[in-house]
């Protein structure tokens, strides 16, 4: 009877879900990896996400030269010696944790002619013998020890999200002279009980990593549920909306448009705008097309949150709870009317708990940027308690040259303070999960499950490049970064050399996709006259490009903000 009292007072005491908390282990990632649930929980265990990558050292400060250095291979921790032999350490932490996500473009210093690349050692609580320990170009496009779709190829490069969790200590390290790398993982407080890795493990767990697999490619996740939904005519000024009257969860929101209708009046995707309002506050603002990766024509693609078919099929699998009441409406800003043959919410039943968050999805509108000027582009400030968990990027580029050089910086919590990202990267392309090494065509296209190059240049062009809307999107998972205060994300806008003139013009815009509480905020409203407003063109760049060379080199020009 004392027992059963001592372990009801736990019970009633301790925080949220501390009672039953379970270890982490391999089995335990790879189901939260599945389910779309676990992102809409403040984590528990806790975790900071964490990444090592490659980024220039040279970039030091926000006010010191070098803050946006480009040659961002050629960053490592420092050289070891083991066995006689010479060891580049990549990344290492000390504590509980998990590796989450490894990405290289599968060439090496000589380019597209080196296809062999470093092995990688990962070396786990201060074991002297490493755990895996095999060539890192197959390991992570799909080709070693682990298979597609935790490991595959993407352009030019290859993406392994199998987790690696270790109780103790990580260390990875390459044999040769790290180029270009990017390493997330988790780092769990002390304490933490965490199952270390090991080689039988995944060969265990093969099985699941089946279902796994199946459910990031399943169309319709969840429970069956209850289907609300309406069609018709939306005309200009007036909206369509579904209102679910009781707590619950939606698991999918499902669209349905004319493509005819749309290749005839592709404004109709800036101009429409899909919004979300969860027990009274509105969380979600973003025109349609931006939502889905088609600001600029529908682009089809499918990754594990959202899919986009030729026929006119959207469908979102954001995993949206609330309390009470849910409102949510497409309406239109623009001067043409479009018909909805189908919006619907699948709707299930879901408990609302002190870790339940809400669904959140932000637009920042088109914004021009000269090649000659270097910033940080915000894609959002957000103030409060949260996890970031995706983002898109849609970059309207009006020459034949490479626009995406810059790297991603990430600030979490007091890191924005302290002037210096908690995550530094190496590229945009590598942040999306592709890399470089030639001028992308639209062979690049791909989907996965967590990412997606929706779309490489729409113009005309022989050589079928760069040229017009480059729309590319990550979604995270287990790579998610939760944050308590404060979270900044920058992408640098740094074009590639061959366009680094004051005439060279890109156009931005992006969405940004989080969990809140009811308390967090961002700096992305909406934007209602930008939305109603035709989307950028590439006749607006190329008339603004020749401009400037007309007039003067600062003529015509207005810094982004």
């Amino acid at each position: 009877m004392i027992y059963k009292r001592l372990l009801i007072h736990l019970l009633v005491f301790l925080p949220y879900g501390m009672a039953l908390a379970q270890t982490v282990t391999l089995s335990t990632l790879l189901d939260e990896m599945a389910d779309r649930h676990v992102l809409a929980r403040y984590p528990f265990p806790h975790y900071t996400s964490l990444q090592a990558s490659s980024y220039n050292r040279e970039s030091m400060a926000k006010d010191k030269p070098g803050w946006f250095a480009d040659s961002d291979g050629t960053g490592f921790i420092r050289v070891e010696e083991h066995g006689g032999k010479t060891e580049w350490v990549v990344m290492e932490h000390t504590g509980p944790g998990a590796v989450t996500k490894m990405w290289a473009p599968y060439f090496y210093y000589g380019g597209l002619d080196d296809l062999e690349g470093p092995l990688v050692h990962i070396y786990l609580d201060g074991n002297d013998i490493p755990i895996i320990s095999e060539n890192y170009f197959r390991l992570i496009t799909g080709r070693g020890s682990v298979p597609p779709p935790f490991a595959e190829t993407t352009a030019r490069a290859g993406n392994c999200y199998l987790p690696i969790p270790f109780s103790k200590s990580c260390k990875i390290t390459f044999d040769k002279k790290p180029f270009y790398n990017i390493i997330n993982y988790r780092a769990y407080p002390e304490g933490t009980l965490v199952k270390t890795f090991t080689p039988e493990q995944l060969n265990q767990a093969m099985p699941q990593m089946d279902k796994v697999s199946a459910a990031l490619r399943r169309v319709y996740p969840g429970q069956p549920g209850e289907v609300f939904g309406k069609k018709g005519m939306v005309a200009p000024g007036q909206k369509m909306a579904l209102s679910v009257n009781k707590g619950a969860g939606i698991n999918s929101i499902e669209i349905t448009v004319d493509p005819a209708e749309l290749k005839l009046h592709p404004e109709l995707l800036r101009s429409v705008v899909l919004t979300a309002e969860f027990d009274g506050n509105q969380t979600v603002w973003v025109p349609l097309g931006d939502f889905f990766g088609s600001a600029n024509a529908l682009n089809p693609f499918q990754t594990a949150t959202r899919i986009v078919r030729s026929n006119g099929q959207l469908i979102c699998t954001w995993f949206m709870p609330f309390q009470s009441k849910a409102v949510l409406s497409l309406e239109n800003l623009g001067s043409v009317p479009i018909n909805i043959s189908k919006f619907a919410l699948r709707v299930e039943k879901h408990q609302w708990d002190n870790r339940t968050m809400y669904f959140h999805a932000n637009w920042r509108s088109d914004d021009v940027h000269a090649g000659n000027v270097f910033s940080d582009w915000n894609f959002i400030d957000i103030k409060g308690k949260g996890v970031f968990v995706g983002d898109a990027l849609t970059a309207l580029n009006p020459d034949e040259g490479w626009w995406g050089e810059g790297d991603e910086k990430i600030y979490v919590d007091d890191a924005s303070e302290k002037r210096f990202p908690t995550h530094f990267g190496t590229g945009t392309e590598d942040y999306y999960g592709w890399a470089g090494g030639e001028n992308p065509t639209k062979d690049d296209v791909f989907s996965h499950p967590f990412l997606a190059n929706i779309a490489v240049g729409t113009a005309n062009s022989k050589r079928q490049g760069v040229r017009g809307f480059n729309v590319m999107t990550r979604v995270r998972a287990l790579d998610a970064i939760p944050f308590s205060n404060r979270f900044v994300f920058d992408m640098e806008a740094s074009p590639g050399t061959q366009i680094r003139n004051p005439w060279d013009f890109l156009g931005y815009s992006s969405v940004v996709f989080w969990y809140g509480f009811p308390d967090a905020k961002s700096n992305r409203p909406p934007l209602p006259a930008e939305a109603a407003r035709p989307i950028m063109t590439l006749e607006n760049l190329d008339s603004l490009s020749k401009s400037v060379k007309r007039e003067g080199t600062d003529s015509g020009f207005k810094k982004s903000q």
